[in-house]
């Protein structure tokens, strides 16, 4: 109520004065009378017991911030009396410039507020005349509103020379006031009976405590004994017994100690203070104004020798003692400008030897004044020499220390706590601080600041909280976060030395050298990651770690693991990634206990009732796509590598006693990383550790955080299940780790690339069973080729290598020389080079397009052949000349010289003969070295090319390409369609062994398109198709939520039914005919059930399930899907009768579709195996893509989940098809062929984006579904939409959607293709008299071309470059090639696009063409 009447008088006051302002009326009383409110509320504000470092009260909540706010809201009031009320020097304008400060003074304006400008300068130079010449109190307000002004540093700048005058003149006037307060007390204490025993008593209590003399920097002691103490470290741990009583008896002489029972009003002035009033001006108030202006200025070093010079310290030491000073607000401000001056090291000295930490502990608590102690401890922590000498403090003075910082953590005030933790943070690194810390019980105290925050409470949002409250809440997190990082690599510190010490001693090694107490433990990363792995494999199984053991007993592994979960989400507080990455570092040194790893499996409990593996938290943060902060990363990944690196028996120590107990523990340390190994994958923890090994931003990190991700996977390889998953990845089978290692990201970073390449090696020792050399490019299938490539005798013509010399000499025109040469050797006589029969083939070149050069060395040009544009680059170096760049050594025994070259993925590469030597200069002495040997080492390379390589070889040539055969049986079925017909009589029934598989890669490598359907509305777009069963129309689904039945063979529109009010997404009809189901995108139902019969009905609707299908054999059943769960109903009744969904196993596929195998009696759905009868998971498979969940074979035992084929018996990866990647598959009605293409919906704008991107966005591809070799890419050049083959596999049905640039359909089409058919001249003729359409689908072979009738001449284009990173565990799909066929035709305006481009020169025959084919 009071409130409320102080702020309407202010209002009437305010709006009096504005009444008033031209009339000339006096504004003195106005004026005083808002001082009078404003000191009247101020006082009222303290007796909230607010935290004294909140200079601004301005919530809501309290009455002093509505005045200050309605005061400030006035600009005309304020300018007036910040402009005409402070000028003007006639002495009567001396009582309203006296108001106006007063008034001014109350308002408790802001730094902000005297921003640097002329007009503020002018109104700050005229306080500083006040400050200097006025009278009272004139004088002390404008000391006052200086010590506001010089908050701003601008200003303070601004008048440099104003302070260095006034400084040492408060300074004065400081010490003349204190001088006179104790002469009236003196006076008092006379007037009132017996007031000399009081006095008496107090001059023996100044002979108890002596007086601190300071003078120019230099402490001293009156007693002779005290300086006495100081000299000697011994003698000052023997403190006098009178000290130490009295240091003690400080707090219980005022009746205030931490279990105080006093009442409140002897509490009172210590917790509140005495009247605040500025009217009449009391001493105690003029010592905290001229205070208040030293603060900010004790900041600045060119000040601190008035500091000295005029015994600063000893006036703080005065003023902090309680007994002398009654005022606890003037102790506070004595403090706060006793840590402005601990900002300089030399003042901080001086302090502590003056006992200044003594001092600070007898101030009593609780108390304002206490609060204003942890400013300056923390000050006073933050020069690690100061912090030494503070360690060489007696140990009761030390446990008194921890004992207040702890009391501080305790106290309701938020600074008191802020800064107490902060001065932990600061003395954590010295050990006898750590340890009176833990024997205080202060980890339960520091967990207890951060435990009970409303930002860490799974039950209250956030939001909830007033945004100053939040972000109070959140810098508590960050700091303890910081505290508890500290801590814990302090005990880190302590336990590794301890276990260094024991290990050393049992191995008989000299005793290592103890670090001091009082020194400060060094934290390096280097240090902390070193000691990390020292635990990790010497620290005993079953260890008691107190630090750790206890604070997992608080829960605070669990709190932490929630803060670094919600901190993700603090997008307005800057400090959030500190705060998560010194939580993390802080779980990762907890993480080497057991009993931590296994806690890092349990679920965690999060906002809005949601669970989540801890783990799953660690991977998110390692992935980077919430926070993508990269120490954030690296933090992670250093807790996941502490979990799953671990060994797995820690043995040794006084923990294991007889053997039993030796099986136990071992057995015990395997089963805690078995429990890691599964959490993690069970949480897909391969997909993101692969995922890190290919990053290469931010470049500065990517190095580390590769190196951090291959440690994680070689811990994981150990595991015999991660191991065979990881070996069949295309990390492995087709050398991406290899390639990685070839070069850092950033060569800045190399030492961070030594790494990786380290832990790469491991791997693949891990993964192959072999040790790798460093830096070789070798991959699982190599490992075995080299072997076989090593023990090959290398033969070849000579006369060949003459008649390269020869045209090399021609081609320098050296034709004497080349004459000669011809002669002597007898080489025939010189033709024109064919450009494509005669040049050198390099290994690096195409198969069939060898006249692509080779890149030069930057050592210079070298030699070329005619013909042959690239370069061979050689390496001759001599065996005593080391290379640190050959990435593979083979060596050919010949005297005692070496020739060495270096083989890559895509081809050799033989370097400068300078390239080896260090001085850059030509060798000279070339013995040993020889065109033979050189020739030899490049056949040698091209040979270990091969995808079959054989040890006994036919001689190689120099002028044609180098090909071992392919292994065939004599009984296999032979590659020319023709002869494998003839074979037929003799091989039944497919002309020999695999003559099936070349039946379907000759069949389903051709496509003719024979019609096209599109819809009769202008601007209808198709979305999806599906044949009926009856083989008479094929349907198709629309944008606007219609299904078309087209007919086959006339492409007219038979029926039009109207199903959703959306895109359809899906169309499936029974084998009989009679139902169909339907999908669509969004709108209800997403999917229903209707009748074919004589009228088209819906049966069901099911409004949450967007994609529906039938099961595979009764069809009785249907399975619907809605994100993660899937639900199966009654065909007849639509009742569900199963749902299946499991949180803890599910993988959240964005395009999850549940589906049936064969036998309808599993499901897999979102990567995880069901069981149909008893409902329960069976299996759960790696992810490794966030979208595709997968489909069951048709022959039943096998899984393809995106590009990763699973073995459905023993759940083994058993191969890995990249180009199935992000395709969706649709198989032919015998099971025998995959289709994959990528066809994405527009309302998927990611994965949209992504099919534009892709190579195959436009083409769909097919698959032996034997083997999962490619066959054949078929491109429509269009976007594809939907694929689906007809009952009889004769035809095959495409939507390709031309798109503008604004994302609208253009054209949308259908289109048919028969299977196993080319275009000719008569199919031209008839689309041309059908359809308008000027693009048309090229086709790209990926098979062999047959030896038929209907083949023609087509040029043949390597594909090695665009296959090489799609192939999988098959080799045979490394070199593809693609065949454009058909008529060269122009006048189709659907030019469906089979363009012949027959090359003149080639002469290539049907045999020829087969057995190239057959050798890709």
């Amino acid at each position: 109520m009071a409130a409320i009447d102080s702020l309407t008088e202010l209002t009437s006051l305010l709006e009096s004065w504005e009444k008033d302002l031209g009339s000339g009326k006096d504004p003195i009383p106005t004026l005083t009378r808002m001082s009078e409110l404003m000191e009247q509320e101020t006082e009222a504000y303290y007796k909230m017991d607010p935290d004294p470092f909140d200079g601004h009260p301005r919530r809501p909540n309290c009455s002093l911030g509505h005045l200050l706010k309605a005061a400030f809201k006035n600009d005309t009031f304020m300018d007036k009396l910040m402009t005409t009320y402070m000028r003007g020097g006639s002495r009567d304008q001396t009582e309203l410039h006296t108001v106006a400060c007063r008034l001014l003074l109350d308002l408790k304006p802001e730094h902000e507020y005297f921003s640097a400008s002329e007009e503020v300068e002018t109104i700050v130079a005229k306080f500083f005349s006040w400050a200097e010449h006025a009278e009272e109190p004139l004088r002390s307000y404008a000391t006052g509103l200086l010590a506001c002004c010089m908050e701003s540093q601008d200003v303070a700048a601004n008048f440099k020379d104003h302070n260095n005058i006034l400084v040492p003149i408060m300074l004065q006037r400081l010490r003349h006031l204190w001088n006179e307060r104790l002469h009236h007390r003196e006076e008092k204490e006379n007037e009132r009976p017996f007031g000399h025993l009081s006095k008496s008593a107090r001059k023996s209590l100044d002979t108890a405590v002596p007086e601190i003399n300071t003078a120019h920097g230099s402490s001293s002691l009156t007693s002779p004994e005290r300086s006495e103490e100081h000299r000697s470290g011994k003698e000052e741990s023997r403190r006098t017994p009178t000290k130490c009583l009295f240091s003690r008896s400080r707090n219980d002489s005022l009746g205030l100690n931490e279990c105080s029972n006093s009442s409140w009003a002897e509490m009172q002035p210590y917790i509140i203070g005495v009247s605040h009033t500025m009217y009449p001006l009391s001493i105690e108030m003029q010592q905290r104004l001229i205070i208040q202006y030293l603060t900010p200025m004790g900041e600045y070093q060119e000040l601190l020798g008035y500091m000295f010079e005029h015994h600063a310290m000893e006036l703080i030491f005065h003023y902090i003692d309680l007994h002398e000073t009654t005022d606890v607000r003037l102790a506070f401000d004595a403090l706060r400008y006793l840590a402005s001056l601990l900002c300089h090291k030399k003042f901080t000295i001086e302090f502590i030897n003056a006992d200044g930490v003594q001092q600070l502990l007898s101030v009593p608590r609780p108390s304002v004044a206490a609060t204003g102690v942890s400013m300056c401890l923390y000050y006073l922590s933050y020069f690690e020499d100061a912090m030494e000498r503070v360690c060489l403090l007696p140990q009761h003075v030390l446990t008194d220390l921890v004992s207040f910082v702890l009391w501080l953590l305790e106290c309701s005030h938020e600074s008191g706590r802020c800064h107490a933790t902060m001065f932990f943070i600061m003395s954590f690194p010295f050990r006898v601080i750590l340890d009176r810390f833990d024997m205080m019980d202060g980890l339960r105290k520091l967990f207890n600041v951060i435990s009970t925050l409303p930002v860490l409470n799974t039950e209250t949002p956030d939001q909830e909280l007033p945004e100053d409250d939040t972000q109070t809440c959140r810098q508590f997190c960050r700091l303890v976060s910081m505290a508890l990082k500290k801590y814990f690599e302090g005990h880190l510190m302590i336990k590794a030395d301890q276990i260094r010490r024991s290990h050393t001693r049992n191995e008989g090694g000299s005793p290592l050298n103890e670090a001091a107490a009082y020194k400060a433990a060094k934290f390096a990363p280097e240090v902390i990651q070193e000691s990390l792995e020292l635990l990790l494999e010497l620290m005993p199984m079953r260890v008691y770690w107190e630090p750790v053991a206890e604070f997992d007993r608080l829960g605070g592994i669990t709190l932490l693991l929630q803060m670094v979960a919600m901190a993700s989400e603090w997008s307005s507080y800057a400090g959030k990634a500190e705060t998560i990455r010194t939580a993390l570092d802080a779980l990762a040194v907890c993480a080497t206990t057991p009993k931590v790893q296994l806690k890092l499996c349990d679920w965690i409990p999060l906002p809005d009732n949601v669970k989540t593996p801890a783990i799953s938290i660690l991977l998110g943060l390692a992935d980077g796509e919430i926070l993508p902060e990269p120490e954030i990363q690296k933090s992670a990944l250093t807790v996941i590598i502490n979990c799953v690196c671990g060994p797995a028996a820690r043995l040794g120590g006084r923990f294991l006693g007889s053997s039993t107990r030796k099986k136990s523990t071992v057995k015990s340390g395997e089963d805690v990383l078995t429990t890691m190994w599964e959490s993690f994958r069970s949480s897909n923890g391969i997909m993101v550790l692969l995922k890190l090994l290919m990053i290469k931003s931010p470049i500065t990190d990517a190095d580390g955080i590769r190196a951090l991700a291959c440690k994680a996977l070689v811990g994981l390889s150990r595991s015999e299940t991660m191991k065979q998953i990881i070996s069949k990845l295309p990390l492995f089978k087709s050398g991406q780790l290899q390639q990685l290692m070839k070069e850092p990201v950033l060569q800045d970073k190399r030492q961070e690339h030594v790494k990786f390449c380290k832990y790469a090696n491991e791997l693949i020792d891990k993964i192959s069973g072999k040790s790798a050399r460093p830096n070789m490019d070798i991959s699982l299938d190599r490992i075995r080729k080299a072997d076989v490539v090593a023990q090959t005798k290398i033969t070849y013509q000579e006369k060949e290598l003459l008649q390269l010399i020869h045209e090399h000499l021609m081609s320098k025109g050296l034709q004497e020389s080349a004459a000669l040469l011809q002669r002597e050797a007898d080489l025939p006589a010189p033709v024109a080079p064919h450009p494509e029969s005669l040049h050198l083939y390099s290994p690096s070149t195409s198969k069939f397009n060898r006249q692509h050069s080779i890149p030069s060395t930057s050592g210079g040009p070298l030699p070329t052949t005619p013909g042959t544009p690239g370069a061979i680059r050689l390496n001759i170096i001599s065996s005593k000349v080391q290379s640190p760049q050959v990435a593979s050594n083979r060596t050919q025994q010949n005297g005692s010289k070496t020739i060495k070259q270096k083989t890559e993925m895509a081809g050799v590469n033989l370097y400068n003969p300078v390239a080896g030597r260090q001085d850059g200069k030509q060798p000279t002495e070339t013995s040993g070295v020889s065109l033979d040997k050189i020739v030899t080492e490049y056949l040698r390379n091209q040979h270990a090319l091969c995808k079959n390589p054989v040890v006994i070889c036919p001689t190689f040539s120099l002028l044609m390409p180098h090909q071992c055969p392919n292994p065939r049986m004599r009984n296999s079925a032979p590659i020319s369609i023709t002869a494998r017909q003839l074979s037929r009589s003799v091989f039944p029934p497919y002309g020999g062994m695999a003559g099936a598989c070349e039946n379907r890669r000759y069949v389903y490598s051709r496509f003719r398109p024979v019609r096209s359907y599109r819809d009769s509305d202008d601007d209808g777009c198709f979305s999806c198709c599906a044949f009926t069963t009856c083989k008479q129309f094929l349907g198709l689904g629309t944008y606007s939520g219609e299904l078309k039945l087209f007919n086959i063979q006339t492409a007219e529109e038979s029926a039009t039914y109207v199903c959703h009010n959306s895109p359809l997404t899906h169309i499936e009809q029974t084998q009989d005919g009679r139902l169909v189901l339907t999908s669509s995108s969004w709108g209800r139902p997403l999917s229903a059930l209707w009748s074919m019969g004589d009228f088209f009905e819906m049966q069901h609707s099911f409004e949450d399930d967007n994609y529906m299908e039938f099961n595979k054999q009764s069809q009785d059943r249907i399975l619907g899907t809605k994100e993660e769960t899937a639900r199966i109903y009654d065909i007849t009744t639509g009742m569900c009768l199963m749902t299946l969904f499991d949180e803890d196993k599910a993988n959240h596929y964005t395009r999850n579709r549940a589906t049936f195998n064969v036998t309808d009696d599993l499901i897999l759905n979102d990567g995880v195996l069901w069981d149909v009868t008893s409902g329960k998971t069976i299996h759960k498979f790696d992810k490794f893509n966030p979208h595709v969940s997968g489909t069951f074979h048709p022959m039943g035992l096998e899984i393809i989940i995106n590009s990763e084929v699973w073995d459905l018996r023993t759940f083994h990866l058993l191969h890995t098809v990249p180009a199935l990647d992000q395709c969706q598959i649709r198989f032919n009605t015998a099971g025998t062929v995959i289709y994959g293409a990528m066809h994405q919906l527009d309302e998927d704008e990611e994965l949209a984006e992504n099919t534009i991107k892709s190579p195959y966005g436009s083409s769909f591809r097919t698959f032996d579904a034997s083997d999962y070799s490619n066959i054949a890419t078929i491109d429509v050049k269009k976007d594809i939409y939907d694929l689906c083959s007809d009952m009889s596999d004769n035809f095959v049905a495409v939507i390709e959607n031309q798109k503008l640039e604004d994302g609208l359909s253009e054209e949308s089409i259908c289109r048919l293709y028969e299977v196993g058919r080319l275009r000719d001249g008569e199919d031209d003729q008839a689309e041309e008299e059908d359809e308008e359409d000027d693009d048309g689908p090229g086709m790209d072979d990926d098979d062999d071309d047959e030896d038929d009738d209907d083949d023609d001449d087509v040029e043949l284009v390597d594909e090695d470059d665009n296959q090489e990173d799609e192939d999988d565990d098959d080799d045979d799909n490394e070199n593809n090639a693609t065949e454009d066929s058909g008529d060269d035709q122009d006048d189709d305006e659907d030019d469906v696009g089979f363009e012949f481009e027959i090359d003149s020169d080639s002469t290539l025959d049907d045999d020829v063409l087969f057995e190239l084919s057959d050798n890709m």
